[in-house]
């Protein structure tokens, strides 16, 4: 496996003109806080003031996870993608429009959100690109079936929302085993995990949904050891680390 790879200096250079690019927009709209963004093929509403909005109209954010990913299911043609730590749908959306000759790419939609006021913006952003059913579960995935509560950062940092005890502030929701929601057996499956640190968690509860599949799964970490916790959890289920792209560990399992 290749060490930690981080976007190439072209791409930066790119991006450097795209932000000036804005800057210079917004001297004659400075009142417009929406900005249409058409990433990779999908289209969004974008905030300003979000900070992965702004990352979306430089065209710049999670470039290479999104790239590898979709290059990834070209060649393996997942029958399901499942979003967990979906949030206003970025990877639902782009993964969902995606088409191979006359198909979908992928033929199953699954998406985990417990943020309520995250919600409205998936759901807007799968009618916008005129998405088939997506299976939408509003709770967070975990280890055990249990209440907690959601931790929501300041406005524009939504998508940094984790989840913490019961007793704490925050909206109340209710954590449930993938492996409660999900029966795929069998079959190619892309997994997306972003859940700011309760990933081992996550694992912990879907245990039969990766150990009964195969197919790409990327996972979110930012700290070392829960890394090495989640590649012995997953290897353990036959899942290989393939690469490491910034803060995202990209896992492959090529049959079962």
């Amino acid at each position: 496996m290749r060490g930690r790879r981080r976007p190439p200096l072209h791409w930066k250079m790119a991006s450097s003109v795209r932000k000036r690019w804005h800057r210079v927009r917004r001297l004659w709209r400075p009142d417009r806080d929406i900005e249409d963004c058409k990433f990779f093929g999908a289209h969004f509403k974008v905030a300003r003031k979000n900070p992965i909005g702004i990352e979306m109209l430089l065209q710049r954010f999670e470039w290479l996870q999104l790239d590898a990913m979709l290059k990834a299911a070209r060649q393996m043609k997942p029958l399901a993608f499942v979003d967990i730590g979906a949030n206003f749908g970025l990877y639902t959306c782009i993964i969902g429009q995606q088409r191979l000759g006359q198909q979908k790419l992928v033929q199953r939609l699954i998406a985990f959100e417990p943020n309520p006021e995250i919600l409205t913006q998936l759901r807007d952003n799968i009618q916008l690109n005129a998405l088939p059913p997506v299976e939408i579960h509003e709770v967070a995935a975990g280890a055990s079936r249990h209440k907690a509560a959601l931790e929501i950062h300041p406005e524009g940092y939504d998508a940094l929302a984790s989840v913490v005890a019961a007793d704490a502030s925050g909206y109340k929701i209710d954590v449930v085993p993938v492996d409660e929601l999900l029966s795929l057996r069998q079959s190619c499956i892309f997994v997306k995990i972003d859940v700011e640190g309760y990933e081992v968690e996550v694992l912990r509860g879907a245990s039969g949904l990766f150990g009964q599949n195969y197919g790409y799964a990327q996972i979110e970490c930012f700290d070392e050891q829960r890394e090495k916790t989640v590649i012995e959890d997953l290897g353990k289920l036959g899942w290989r680390l393939a690469d490491h792209i910034v803060h995202d560990l990209i896992f492959r399992r090529d049959s079962i």
